[in-house]
């Protein structure tokens, strides 16, 4: 009996040896592969020992007094075991404990080491520590739940990749952390999608648009979505309801419950979007229905901070004597409204804080603007111009600088992509890391990134703001990328990151100089269309000072794309876009420069001018192929266009490029074989077209852009205004040309579509089987719009385009090389 005993106990000895083995040394070399994991790089950590054991040996503990924002963390840690191991987390005896230390660094009865210096930190609400104690805990403490969130957050990084066969390696971390920027986030895009991807990556902050209404009784109503508000509650970050630009209320139903608010004076009103209108500041009810909203927000659990808007316009103001008489402009006085209806939300909500966004509107006064906030009032900055930019420049201008050095809070609202108007791809950590750098050196204190429309298309420069933003001097290009890599899975990420550092700073010569917005919106192709010489170093070529600076980057894209071709698909697209961007900016500059050096270019120049159309117009369709086929890459479901409307601007505005500048190239006698297989505007639709009507037929000619038989797609495009357009026919129709009202059905294409914000089946198909040089060719298209009569001004506009496109035949690139310009001869007989 006493043998068996003893047998029993050596058994068990066995046992728990095999499940709490020592821990074991970690060398140099895999302390770095464990660091590459973590995104944001902790500001002080090491690992030096590690233990492996089964996932149902490890037990998470919240401390007692755990609040929602750690029991999440809890949760989240233990789904992780659950995930990877099958292990609940509830016994086992390896413990991870979590909680709030008091300021000494006592965690319960323990004391926790480092945890006392905790609050002698930068952001200490969300600074924490990472401990092991002895060999068989971890503690994961902090001076407040937010903190402890991070912690979590960071061990998770470090966990994920760490289990086998349901066993996992544990590090003994030891971290002390804390953030730069107090607020790290986003607005708009795909930020309220991702609150809880954002959260994992330490970003703290979503602000977004609510609801703004009015009461029958007068009284004004906003709510946020609360569902929202929790989730980001239950994951330490800030949910922050917008009221939006003020020049932007007519859409909220104030004007029409109070009319004497509205702005008075011409300049009160937008000319154009009618809705847009200045709010009279010096009427007393606007500000009580700016606190009614103030205080309906901050009724809301988890609503601690509102941001407020100033208009958005230059020179759009109340001209009414009273607003007159105060002798500030408008934006220092709706700064002043701003503050007096927060004053009244803080008697209800006297912790409810305000921050008040400057705009482009407001630029030229923000000196004005600055005078009228108070200390306890913080300030963000954008401006379409100038904060939506991807130049080279710094961002904080001096009177900005100067406000945050001397103790003002600021916050930024940066674009994190290539521009803020067109969706193209770009992994540009020189770039990130110059803007955060740049933020943490100027002392602000918010980052407010727009990545428009969708986080998945920019997940890299998205996390390099993150990393960046909480550790700005912590990991170099070349390390962030390798970091980004090791998360994405990528089977050589040092390869990955040398595609990363030799492709980024072509994407910044590209995209700083707003190629293909602004500069391909028109400008590109009116210096070819007027003949004007470019300029290096200027406009589209604002980062190009030399011909050589442009063979040097496109040598670093042929780098990028070999180093792509090694790796996986999306890296490939995104090469061939900036790429190709880069190719036609070249390309650009010596159509240019060729056109502008003659008056009537001889058979030879000719000639050149036909081979670099070539080159434009294949390099124009492979890009916009590589931008589709990029975009379908970053998403889940490759079907699903998560590139939005904008997307299909950046394609249609890169093909009507190459087109416009071949249209002027066809003055001079060179000839472009595709032109029908390019996206053209056709025509447009205007809010006037519905005076008579809801329904009107519209008919175009399109004899100069059909040209050869096949299948043509016409699309419908919203531009502007309070409505949609509906579409229910469209057709192709011919006639003789001496007699073009005599038209005969050619194709028809019947379905119920519609333009507006969002798009619903609004491309037709029509379809030419033989093309008849002698005829014209006409597209009517049978549409419904909404008259302005009787609507009320802000609820006025209709406005869009029409475009066509040919589908290219499979021997389109040969056409392109086989064309010869016109010959002397047929130029004479042409003109």
């Amino acid at each position: 009996m006493k043998s068996l005993c003893t047998m029993t106990i050596m058994l068990a000895l066995i046992i728990a040896e095999a499940v709490l083995a020592a821990p074991t040394p970690v060398a140099k070399p895999e302390q770095a592969l464990w660091l590459r994991r973590l995104i944001p790089l902790p500001k002080q950590v090491t690992i030096e020992k590690k233990v492996e054991l089964p996932g149902s040996e490890v037990k998470v503990t919240p401390a007692k007094g755990a609040d929602e924002v750690i029991e999440t963390a809890a949760g989240e840690l233990r789904d992780l075991f659950k995930e990877k191991a099958g292990a609940d987390c509830t016994a086992g005896s390896f413990e991870i404990l979590i909680g709030v230390c008091d300021p000494s660094g006592k965690l319960g009865d323990l004391t926790v080491d480092g945890a006392a210096g905790l609050a002698k930190l930068p952001n200490n609400e969300q600074a924490y520590v990472i401990r092991p104690v002895g060999e068989t805990r971890l503690v994961l403490a902090a001076l407040d739940s937010r903190g402890v969130y991070y912690a979590v957050q960071t061990l998770r990084q470090l966990l994920e990749n760490g289990f086998r066969d349901g066993r996992v390696a544990i590090p003994l971390a030891t971290v002390t952390d804390w953030p730069d920027l107090a607020e790290r986030g986003e607005w708009g895009g795909s930020a309220v999608r991702d609150i809880v991807w954002m959260s994992h990556y330490k970003m703290n902050l979503v602000e977004s648009h609510v609801s703004l209404g009015m009461n029958p009784d007068g009284r004004g109503h906003a709510q946020a979505d609360q569902e929202q508000v929790d989730l980001s509650r239950r994951h330490a970050l800030n949910f922050v309801p917008i009221l939006t630009h003020l020049n932007g209320l007519a859409r909220t139903g104030v004007y029409n419950a109070y009319p004497e608010l509205r702005g008075k004076g011409d300049r009160a009103v937008h000319p154009t979007h009618k809705r847009l209108v200045a709010p009279c500041c010096s009427q007393p009810k606007l500000a009580e229905i700016i606190s009614d909203w103030m205080c309906s927000l901050a009724a809301q659990k988890g609503v601690t901070d509102i941001s407020a808007w100033l208009s958005e316009l230059r020179n759009q103001y109340c001209d009414c004597p009273k607003c007159r008489a105060t002798g500030l402009g408008q934006y220092a006085q709706e700064t002043r409204l701003l503050v007096k209806a927060w004053r009244m939300a803080c008697k209800k909500h006297p912790k409810l804080g305000l921050r008040i966004l400057l705009t482009q509107g407001s630029y030229k006064t923000n000196d004005q603007v600055l005078a009228e906030v108070p200390p306890e009032v913080d300030v963000t900055y954008y401006d379409g111009g100038r904060t939506y930019d991807s130049s080279r420049e710094p961002m904080i201008y001096p009177l900005l600088e100067s406000y945050a050095a001397k103790g003002g809070w600021l916050g930024c609202y940066p674009q994190l992509t290539a521009s803020w108007r067109i969706v193209c791809p770009w992994s540009g950590p020189q770039f990130i890391k110059s803007r955060m750098n740049e933020f943490v050196d100027k002392k602000l204190q918010c980052l407010c990134g727009y990545a428009t429309p969708d986080n998945r298309l920019y997940e890299f420069n998205v996390l390099a703001a993150a990393e960046w933003s909480w550790n700005a001097r912590g990991r170099d290009e070349r390390e962030f990328a390798a970091a980004w890599a090791t998360r994405r899975g990528s089977k050589d990420p040092d390869t990955a990151a040398e595609w990363a550092v030799t492709l980024g700073p072509v994407g910044w010569d590209v995209y700083g100089s707003r190629v293909p917005f602004s500069n391909f919106f028109g400008r590109s192709a009116a210096m070819v269309a007027r003949r004007r010489k470019p300029k290096l170093g200027e406009g589209m070529f604002r980062y190009f000072p030399t011909i050589e600076h442009m063979d040097k980057d496109l040598a670093a894209c042929n780098k990028a794309m070999e180093i792509a071709k090694r790796l996986d698909d999306p890296l490939v697209a995104e090469t061939r876009v900036i790429q190709g961007y880069m190719q036609m900016i070249k390309t650009i500059h010596a159509i240019a420069t060729k056109v502008a050096a003659s008056k009537q270019p001889a058979y030879a120049e000719r000639m050149s001018l036909q081979k670099a159309l070539g080159t434009l117009t294949k390099t124009g369709i492979d890009t916009v192929e590589a931008l589709q086929e990029w975009e379908g890459l970053c998403g889940k479901d490759p079907d699903a266009r998560i590139g939005g409307s904008r997307l299909v601007d950046t394609v249609d505005v890169t093909e009507k490029t190459v087109a416009d500048i071949g249209h002027a190239l066809e003055r001079l006698g060179v000839r472009n074989p595709v032109s029908s297989f390019l996206r053209e505007e056709i025509g447009t639709w205007v809010t006037d077209d519905f005076d008579q009507g809801h329904h009107v037929t519209k008919t175009f000619d399109v004899t100069d852009y059909v040209r050869t038989a096949g299948t043509y797609e016409v699309g419908f495009k919203y531009t502007s205004g309070w409505n949609g357009l509906g579409i229910s026919r469209v057709v192709l129709a011919s006639a003789p040309a001496d007699k073009p009202d005599q038209r005969t059905e050619v194709s028809a294409d019947k379905h119920s579509g519609s333009a507006a914000v969002r798009n619903r089946a609004n491309v037709y198909t029509v379809t030419l089987k033989q093309h008849d040089p002698a005829a014209r060719y006409f597209i009517a298209a049978d549409v419904r719009g909404t008259p302005q009569k009787g609507r009320p001004p802000e609820r006025q506009g209709c406005n869009g385009l029409v475009w066509m496109k040919g589908r290219r035949p499979s021997d389109w690139r040969a056409r392109i090389d086989q064309a010869r310009p016109l010959t002397d001869e047929e130029l004479a007989k042409k003109h």
